[in-house]
């Protein structure tokens, strides 16, 4: 059973917030969100794995995708950190004293781990949201192409509905890429490092947010604000384990349905 606690966040009161330290609340908020969304799309796309051979290798890539995406959001985040937090007159104001315990060992999680690993940094200018550049690209081939053990794999998929179409070659070839930019040549062995690389940083960094917004609220609302105003608003009594939902790629799609992109 899962209560859905609501905490109004009244607009006069907001506006009493000077515009940076708003502005930042807000994109922390956005920033936390986005990391929830993907890391729950990330689990639920390796969650099962489909019988079919040619379903599996699809929603391998799928999850190659969403796990790039997933990396791409946490270091944007970090970014966003780094350029508006810290070293700025909001966080020397906001300093690790004045957050929760957990904010603040989330913190030094963060700083650490960004100060020491550089995969994240060169995932996210190479494949996650910047297209690999014409080098990269010729790289991933060769590699591929070099590699008997995908010479079966060179194809597309295509159904009567788009949403249901996939270049697969395609994928191959940006794998590659991946793996050549973080200096791998096994699939498994880096897709596994690369969620450990995000699964050490996604929890601290959702922690880390929810504790200096919550510092922001009690500087400019009061200590006992979220207290006094937070109110069941939804019981949710039939919520799966998140490891019980799967995320498949091929759908049905009514014919008529107007949301479908038009068939081939």
């Amino acid at each position: 059973m899962i209560d859905v606690l609501r905490i109004p966040l009244p607009k006069d009161h907001l506006r009493t917030i000077p515009k940076e330290e708003r502005a930042l609340f807000f994109l922390l908020g956005y920033a936390a969100n986005q990391i929830t969304l993907f890391s729950k799309l990330v689990t639920f796309s390796t969650n099962k794995t489909p019988d079919n051979p040619v379903e599996e290798k699809i929603s391998y890539a799928q999850s190659l995708i969403l796990a790039r995406v997933a990396i791409g959001v946490i270091h944007e985040t970090w970014n966003l950190i780094q350029i508006r937090f810290l070293g700025t007159r909001i966080g020397k104001e906001f300093t690790p004293e004045k957050l929760n315990p957990s904010g603040r060992e989330a913190l030094v999680i963060l700083k650490q781990h960004f100060r020491h690993s550089t995969l994240l940094h060169k995932l996210r200018n190479a494949v996650a949201f910047h297209h690999p550049s014409d080098a990269d690209m010729d790289a991933g081939f060769e590699a591929a192409a070099s590699n008997n053990i995908w010479d079966s794999d060179w194809h597309w998929y295509f159904s009567s509905a788009l949403w249901n179409s996939w270049y697969f070659a395609s994928d191959i070839v940006i794998l590659h890429s991946m793996l050549h930019t973080m200096g791998e040549t096994d699939p498994v062995s880096a897709h596994k490092r690369l969620m450990i690389e995000f699964k050490k940083v996604s929890e601290p960094m959702i922690r880390f947010i929810f504790a200096l917004n919550e510092a922001i609220l009690i500087k400019h609302l009061g200590p006992t604000m979220a207290v006094e105003t937070a109110e069941v608003v939804a019981t949710i009594t039939n919520a799966p384990s998140v490891y019980d939902v799967g995320l498949p790629f091929y759908v049905e799609v009514p014919e008529t349905d107007h949301r479908n992109p038009p068939p081939i």
